[in-house]
């Protein structure tokens, strides 16, 4: 198992899945830093949280599409107090890697485990929190509206 700042195989799959779900990234698109042009690392950038998470930023930039599109790892230990509920102007595809999350939207709370995937409409005032005795891991692709672009 892998230390809470630390990215497995596995978990680079699901990143990976993330990617080809949406298609690809045009010859010479810009990402993050940099341009797309031939096969590319992204290094991730650590950001600890004031509430004791980490998060791992991935990539921010723009798809051939013309979608802004960023990307990062979500660590929250268990016990970490629930953020406030807030809209997003932008979509969300929340991939659950470790743990158990809640997700709250719509004045609904769904339960989800490893595995599942969260899609988070634009628009929608939600939260996700770890409900779980483990620490969650997760991915957050985020899609159009107010992405930050490169």
């Amino acid at each position: 198992m892998t230390g809470m700042s630390e990215i497995n195989r596995r978990e680079f799959g699901m990143v990976a899945a993330m990617f080809a779900a949406l298609g690809g990234v045009a010859e010479g698109q810009e990402i993050g830093s940099g341009t797309i042009g031939a096969s590319k690392v992204f290094p991730s950038a650590l950001e600890k949280m004031p509430n004791g998470t980490e998060r791992w930023n991935v990539l921010s930039g723009t798809l051939a599409t013309g979608e802004a599109v960023g990307v990062h790892v979500s660590i929250v230990p268990a016990g970490t107090p629930k953020v406030e509920l807030h809209v997003i102007k932008h979509s969300e595809l929340i991939a659950v890697a470790e743990g158990n999350l809640s997700f709250e939207h719509d004045g609904v709370v769904d339960e989800v485990k490893p595995g599942a995937m969260i899609y988070v409409a634009y628009g929608t005032n939600h939260r996700v929190w770890n409900s779980g005795t483990t620490t969650a891991r997760y991915f957050v692709m985020q899609i159009g509206g107010d992405t930050k672009k490169a």
